[in-house]
């Protein structure tokens, strides 16, 4: 009898697993800079993945001025910098177990332009590690946000799977070292 309840136990915890291992579908996002100077509306095409529109706005008193429009959607966005010019993304729940070049883990943009994207495989090979699902994979556990470096310099940090920090610079999308 105990043997059956133990096995009992097992598959109900690997359905709930299963279950709570589900991908939710987009949806648009607002997100503000932490100032509330400017603001980013990301906009899907689609239930699920990348395709969309976001737009980059300046907060004025009557009409907000339009900065930037970029031909992506994000669920995760981030705002700051110099100037709250600074945009970065994460791609979206990754299917599969394998990180792959055309996947995205995180991107850098300003002004309507890429500074710099990267994608999981790129983050495995510097060092992420990989953590892996019933139905996704993660290189990236901790988005640790915007960083002053001082002389008006910022970064973007992340920790990877492995604990690893990466710091992004903002002008150039360098990864910097120690």
């Amino acid at each position: 009898m105990k043997a059956s309840h133990g096995v009992t136990l097992l598959l109900f915890a690997a359905f709930l697993s299963a279950r709570a291992d589900r991908e939710a579908p987009n949806r648009p996002v607002v997100r503000a800079s932490e100032y509330g100077t400017t603001y980013v509306k990301s906009v899907p095409q689609d239930y699920y993945g990348q395709e969309g529109t976001t737009r980059h706005y300046f907060v004025e008193a009557e009409e907000d001025v339009l900065l930037a429009e970029y031909d992506w959607y994000s669920g995760e966005v981030y705002i700051g910098g110099s100037g709250e010019t600074t945009i970065v993304r994460f791609g979206p729940w990754h299917r599969g177990r394998e990180p792959m070049e055309d996947h995205l883990a995180i991107g850098i943009y300003r002004n309507g332009a890429t500074v710099a994207e990267y994608s999981t495989l790129d983050m495995l090979k510097m060092g992420s590690g990989i953590s892996e699902s019933v139905s996704h994979y993660e290189v990236l556990r901790e988005r640790r946000g915007f960083r002053w470096m001082g002389s008006n310099s910022f970064v973007f940090e992340v920790a990877g799977v492995s604990g690893k920090v990466f710091s992004f610079d903002l002008e150039t999308g360098d990864v910097l070292t120690d």
